[in-house]
């Protein structure tokens, strides 16, 4: 140590009398001349990071541990908080020491109480009760720059995290659950919002979709086709999207039971875009359109049934099956507004959607022949003719538009000037499929003659000839639609050519995709009409496995081909009530129609819209010409009896042989059930008498449908009623039998045998039919009529 005095004008050694243990030190002499504490306490911080391990090193680190030694006066500095967030205290003093001893403290920035950034030292005193006294102010601490550094870190850490979760929850409110239901018959491809699926028929995709500044949409297409389906804007209010595509699906919102807070009830979902609320879950109680359209029509619910049917045979090319349901659903939320609006009103749904298949689908005949019907039957018949004289004039080599527009025009199939007017478009249009098998739709529908003989020979030739211009037709242009194989069956039938129409119906179901339903009854029909010797096919090999492992539809599909009835035990067998029902309905058309009629005025929907339409035809008629209004419900159950109500209704009531224009364009079955029923006559007696020839049936329909299968067992049930009614003989005027004459007569009468001649007379021979076999056991009746 040097023996000269150190200049210490603050007094520094006193405090800190240590210090002159590192003299000699020209810099720390010279900060102790400058009276400057700070400067002193700095030059001590700079040597101890140089100074090696040992005593002057534990005396240096000591020594700036210290900082209470270096105070320097200086004002109390402000500090105020409010709930921990503020400039606060921080610091202690040291264990034991006295209550009113000096410390160091600093004044730190808080945030709720977190101290996150160090500011200025002081000396302090406090003694735990008083606001702290300010002594001076000291030296920063060696690691407070590191505080703050490490401060400065972890604040920027935390603004980064803070920010990571904002936008982990910006972006997770912007994002939302989407459930996608295709109750189509065909796969869709759905995107929503840059997402992307491809949704099987009858399924459903879940996902995640983010919102974005424009709305939110859904575009559904056809897989690998651009024509958009259905562009829908998508309602984003909701944490849970569902998008139903175009309403096909049958959907319920249900309370979720895990949820406390849900609701109570459920809640139809009968939009295409939904939102799902908290407390509810997706019930999907129809996955496919058509499950959905049965269930809506079986409820009542017509106006929904049209909505998803119709929506369906918008964008599905060929679905006939959708085309019907939806023109039967029209057709009765329209019946049902009063009679005395005006037809622009009262028929609104109808024609809309009779319009929207004659603009959607003008390459589909099929589709087209249904709109006419629809327009005629509102009676805007010449609203549709002048919808296809202007498309003809629009596509002036169009054969379909000029085909279009002679449906609609005079003169109506079924006569030889609508004959010569087809077969003009046939020459203005040689190459043309659809036209020349309308024009032998046209020459088939027309009967040369007044009489009905089969031995008329210019009506042979003339099916001969019709024939064979179809048998060279068919050889380039094979039928490819189910109606264009019926149509071409019944004209070679009509020829007596069954082995040319069994053919032509094996060569159709080669193709497997072809063996409908419809198919496998045209074929059980075809057969049975034809015989076994001219039939080159078995129609069962045909039969799909799924269809054969269901005894009720196979039971139905033998009812409809002819090949037998089933037995009580076999219908007591079947587990749905439904089809029980339309079995027992279809049977009893056929063996005890008096059973049919009563049961079917009391079915429901269910069961009447899956009855045959020929079955349904006969029964609604049938009650319509004993005066009864139940008949209504029959003709409602189908669509093709309903478009052909009028015409069915006028024949089977009139008194008139004639057969109107209007009959002869429909349907062969229907047109075969209405000549049936008119046949009929309601005798004094109580049993029905027949007026007109029946065996013209098989004429009108060569398929051997339900009117020509009824003729003969309606017939015997009618000839059975009659020979057990008794007929009291007439006496003249003032006549008294006694005696044996008295027996006499009562022997006539009861005389069952003595009737036939009469029965024969009123019943059989009008038919010009054999009388059919009795049934084996006796079906139930009256007396004196088992039939209506």
């Amino acid at each position: 140590m040097s023996l000269t005095p150190v200049p210490d004008p603050s007094g520094l050694l006193d405090r800190a009398p240590r210090l002159t243990e590192l003299l000699p030190d020209a810099a720390l002499s010279e900060a102790l001349a400058r009276g400057d504490a700070w400067a002193v306490h700095a030059v001590l911080s700079r040597r101890l990071e140089r100074e090696l391990p040992g005593p002057t090193r534990t005396l240096l680190a000591a020594l700036v541990e210290d900082r209470g030694a270096f105070v320097i006066a200086g004002r109390p500095p402000p500090t105020s908080s409010v709930l921990g967030t503020g400039v606060r205290w921080k610091g202690m003093p040291p264990r034991g020491a006295a209550p009113d001893a000096p410390f160091v403290a600093e004044r730190t920035v808080t945030v709720l109480g977190i101290p996150v950034w160090p500011l200025d030292g002081y000396l302090v005193r406090s003694d735990g009760k008083a606001p702290v006294q300010v002594i001076g102010q000291v030296p920063p601490s060696p690691g407070r720059s590191r505080r703050r550094a490490g401060a400065l870190a972890g604040m920027a850490l935390g603004l980064c995290a803070v920010a990571g979760l904002g936008a982990v929850w910006l972006e997770a409110r912007s994002m939302r659950a989407v459930t996608i239901v295709n109750g189509l018959s065909r796969p869709v491809d759905v995107r929503i919002g840059g997402q992307h699926w491809l949704v099987a028929p009858g399924m459903q995709e879940q996902g995640r979709v983010k919102l974005g500044n424009d709305l939110l949409r859904a575009v559904t297409t056809w897989p690998g086709q651009e024509p958009v389906l259905e562009d829908v804007v998508l309602p984003t209010e909701g944490e849970r999207i569902l998008y139903n595509v175009k309403g096909a699906a049958m959907l319920e919102a249900v309370p979720d039971p895990e949820a406390t807070y849900a609701s109570s009830r459920s809640r139809s979902l009968p939009e295409s875009a939904m939102v799902l609320q908290e407390g509810e879950q997706l019930s999907v109680l129809a996955a496919n359109w058509e499950a959905s359209a049965r269930a809506f029509s079986e409820a009542g619910r017509w106006q929904a049934a049209g909505r998803v049917a119709s929506a369906v045979a918008e964008v599905e090319p060929g679905n006939t099956l959708a085309r019907e349901l939806a023109a039967r659903a029209w057709l009765l939320v329209d019946t049902q507004v009063p009679a005395n609006l005006p037809d622009a009103l009262r028929w609104r749904n109808t024609r809309d959607y009779a319009q929207m298949l004659m603009h959607t689908w003008q390459e589909d005949p099929g589709a087209q022949a249904l709109a006419l019907a629809l327009m005629r039957f509102i009676d805007q018949g010449s609203t549709a003719r002048a919808r296809y004289a202007e498309h003809a004039q629009q596509h002036p080599d169009s054969p379909l538009a000029a085909l279009y527009l002679q449906r609609a025009s005079p003169p109506l199939l079924g006569t030889a000037e609508a004959v010569s007017a087809y077969e003009d478009l046939t020459k203005r249009f040689p190459d043309s499929p659809d036209v020349t098998r309308a024009w032998l739709e046209a020459r088939w529908r027309f009967e040369p003659g007044d009489a009905w003989s089969r031995g008329d020979s210019e009506r042979e030739e003339y099916a001969v000839q019709t024939a064979r211009a179809l048998g060279a037709f068919v050889e380039k242009h094979p039928p490819d639609t189910l109606a264009a194989l019926e149509l071409d069956v019944r004209i070679l039938l009509r020829a007596q050519l069954r082995d040319a129409a069994t053919a032509l119906v094996r060569r159709y179901g080669q193709d497997a995709s072809r063996r409908t339903w419809d198919f496998l009854v045209l074929a059980g029909r075809t057969a049975a009409a034809a015989g076994p010797e001219h039939t080159s096919y078995v129609m069962r090999d045909w039969i799909p496995s799924a269809l054969a492992r269901q005894p009720e539809r196979m039971a139905l599909l033998d009812l409809l081909t002819g090949q037998r009835s089933p037995k009580e035990a076999e219908l007591a067998a079947v587990t749905s009530p439904v089809d029980r029902a339309v079995l027992r309905l279809t049977r009893d058309v056929l063996l005890d129609p008096k059973r049919a009629l009563a049961q079917a005025v009391g079915e429901s929907e269910a069961v009447l819209s899956r009855l045959d339409p020929e079955v349904a035809a006969l029964l609604a008629l049938e009650l319509t010409r004993v005066g009864d209004a139940r008949a209504k419900n029959l003709f409602n159950a189908s669509l093709p009896v309903m478009l052909a109500r009028e015409p069915l209704r006028n024949h089977a009531v009139s008194t008139s042989r004639v057969t109107g224009a209007e009959l002869v364009r429909l349907a062969p079955g229907l047109r075969a059930a209405a000549t049936l029923v008119h046949a009929r006559r309601d005798s004094q007696q109580g049993y029905p008498v027949f007026t007109e020839r029946l065996d013209v049936l098989a004429r009108i329909d060569a398929l051997e449908g339900f009117a020509v299968r009824a003729a003969g067992p309606w017939m015997r049930r009618a000839f059975d009623a009659c020979m057990d009614t008794k007929v009291e003989q007439p006496l003249p005027p003032g006549t008294l039998l006694r005696g044996d004459l008295v027996k006499e007569q009562a022997r006539q009468e009861n005389d069952r045998e003595g009737r036939r001649p009469q029965c024969e007379a009123r019943i059989v021979r009008p038919t010009r039919l054999p009388l059919p076999r009795a049934a084996a056991t006796a079906m139930p009746g009256n007396a004196n009529g088992a039939d209506p």
